[in-house]
């Protein structure tokens, strides 16, 4: 294009961000200040969910400095992109900031700092958020309940997620996603609840994928439960027929109890089976 207003380079910015491509978001907004055109609040909002993405703080203060020297007013959607790109980089006490500075909040605002929180380790503050909520009258989402349940998982809080997860449905009329199960799985795992969360797999409207059936594997691994984990590996593989990793992981649960001739025919699965690790695949093992 020879000509370029504010709203293409925008546009090109918001492009890249919502399909990930921070990086080329960054450089292209970049390019649009060097060429002389003043940010907007959506080409601010799309930067700055970038940096969010990338994990490039610095660029975030920098636009945050330009904002308060500009005088932008932070309204609820570019106010929220800041809370969430300093959440998201482990800066909570600046996203507490920006979140307490905000005139008006929605429940994304709400749950990008419940989410930031729980990631980072601070499950006390990300359920006092949760709590808090009705105080201000705001309903909570499922994206709410997906920050709340991880917050549960990282406190190792069995009794109250299991209380949040039957709320949904009881109290806020949400059904449960396959994302919401998956949280129960793994806080249930790692709680040693390994057949109350294969259960809760059992009853789930959706045929369990490689990640909750690997939560629950790793759970077993820990607690050295055969049988559950034995009918993982079979839906597992189901899925995945030439998966390595649920092999792997299903040996060494037999070596550490010393059970050499499950070893042995493990191994010789694999061998006739050709197997090859799947790359990437580190859903078993993954504790956090």
């Amino acid at each position: 294009m020879p000509d370029k207003n504010v709203n293409v380079w925008t546009t090109m910015v918001c492009g890249y961000a919502q399909n990930d491509h921070a990086e080329e978001a960054l450089d292209l907004f970049n390019e649009m200040v060097a060429e002389g055109f003043e940010p907007n609040g959506p080409s601010l909002s799309s930067v700055l969910s970038a940096c969010a993405q990338s994990g490039c703080l610095d660029m975030g203060e920098k636009i945050h400095r330009y904002m308060i020297e500009k005088g932008s007013d932070t309204e609820v959607i570019l106010g929220t992109a800041l809370v969430n790109m300093y959440a998201k980089n482990g800066a909570l006490v600046m996203a507490r900031t920006c979140f307490d500075n905000m005139p008006q909040k929605n429940i994304i605002t709400w749950n990008v700092m419940i989410s930031g929180l729980a990631v980072h380790g601070h499950a006390k503050e990300a359920l006092d958020f949760f709590q808090e909520l009705e105080k201000y009258n705001v309903m909570p989402n499922d994206s709410t309940f997906v920050g709340v349940l991880s917050a549960c998982c990282h406190a190792g809080m069995l009794d109250f997620g299991r209380k949040i997860f039957n709320s949904m449905r009881s109290v806020y009329r949400i059904e449960p996603k396959i994302q919401h199960y998956g949280c129960m799985v793994d806080l249930l795992g790692r709680g040693g609840m390994l057949s109350e969360a294969e259960e809760l797999i059992n009853r789930m409207p959706w045929k369990a994928d490689l990640k909750i059936l690997g939560a629950l594997l790793s759970a077993c691994g820990s607690y050295g439960n055969f049988e559950v984990a034995e009918r993982a590996v079979k839906k597992m593989l189901m899925l995945e027929h030439d998966n390595h990793g649920v092999y792997v992981v299903l040996s060494n649960m037999y070596a550490d109890a010393g059970r050499w001739d499950d070893v042995s025919r493990l191994r010789e699965i694999m061998k006739d089976g050709s197997l090859k690790k799947t790359p990437g695949w580190s859903l078993v093992g993954d504790k956090d």
